[in-house]
């Protein structure tokens, strides 16, 4: 089976015209894709070697951050760069670039269903980690973290590959992963947010020991940036969805300037995420710091 004729078979691209895109638009969507791509692969670099080297960091919600990072290095790392390399085509020869679309398709189906599911997966370890902590250990410190980490990787290329060459008939499947994974992580945050409610309303019955309270706070610190994180996701990502699922050519012409930059958005939540952990967490900065320095010192 050729599988470009059958991507191509499957796409709504009716004409020449749909491929056309404006010089401005085009320079615009390739700065913007470019500067993700860049930022977004140093900085998801960072993560990894800051979670790999910190001993402070080595905890298993960041190893989850880990896997997700390196799921967004295949966004930073091959889907930006396609997606600039076919405005360009769009922009400048008004060439479809089928090719280079199918290889956006594989990478974007692998890297967003991959993210969604971790982020499911890291709601899921914050739920232990705040509701039960001894639990948490044991499950998050065995075998457990392996399992989660697994699952989300070969679940994410089992969808990746059932979507490449048919696209149309396997919609809905984008539409069951979102939902199990949101309505997963929705359940696991109004569960955490109705036990800080309630500890709160205990606090002052009870006096917790010193120690305890600094790893509640911690924990519930960690909980909350995690929550930033998948808001962001859904902000970037929540256009794109509701494209794909509801407007379609009535509102937006698919493959047209307003896709694109719609496009642009959701691709650029993957140079977002080592922003957030910085500006939230103090190991992640100083781990960060330690990196640049060591790398300038080299230099």
């Amino acid at each position: 089976m050729n599988i470009s004729s059958e991507y191509s078979a499957n796409t709504s691209i009716d004409s020449a015209d749909d491929c056309v895109l404006p010089q401005t638009h085009g320079v615009l969507l390739m700065i913007v894709n470019s500067i993700a791509a860049v930022v977004g692969t140093c900085g998801n670099i960072m993560v990894c070697i800051a979670v790999l080297t910190s001993t402070r960091l080595r905890r298993s919600s960041n190893f989850l951050l880990l896997s997700l990072a390196i799921a967004d290095l295949v966004v930073t790392m091959i889907c930006e760069p396609l997606v600039a390399a076919i405005v360009a085509k769009r922009a400048f020869s008004h060439d479809c670039a089928s090719s280079l679309e199918l290889a956006y398709v594989i990478g974007s189906n692998l890297s967003c269903s991959a993210s969604v599911m971790h982020l499911a997966a890291i709601s899921v370890d914050r739920f232990l980690a705040v509701v039960y902590p001894l639990r948490h250990g044991r499950i998050m410190n065995g075998s457990g973290l392996k399992i989660m980490l697994g699952v989300v990787w070969v679940v994410s290329i089992i969808f990746a590959s059932c979507r490449i060459p048919f696209l149309k008939e396997t919609s809905y499947l984008v539409f069951v992963m979102f939902v199990i994974s949101y309505g997963l992580i929705i359940i696991c945050y109004a569960t955490i947010v109705t036990f800080l409610v309630k500890e709160k309303r205990r606090k002052n019955k009870l006096r917790a020991r010193p120690t305890v309270v600094v790893n509640s706070k911690i924990e519930r610190r960690v909980a909350s940036t995690l929550a930033v994180v998948i808001a962001i996701f859904t902000a970037c990502w929540l256009p794109m969805i509701v494209v794909f699922f509801a407007a379609g050519k009535s509102l937006v012409k698919m493959y047209g300037t307003a896709y694109m930059w719609i496009r642009s958005l959701a691709l650029s939540n993957s140079a977002m995420n080592f922003i957030i952990y910085s500006a939230r967490i103090r190991d992640f900065r100083d781990a960060y710091a330690l990196i640049c320095r060591k790398t300038l010192h080299c230099s």
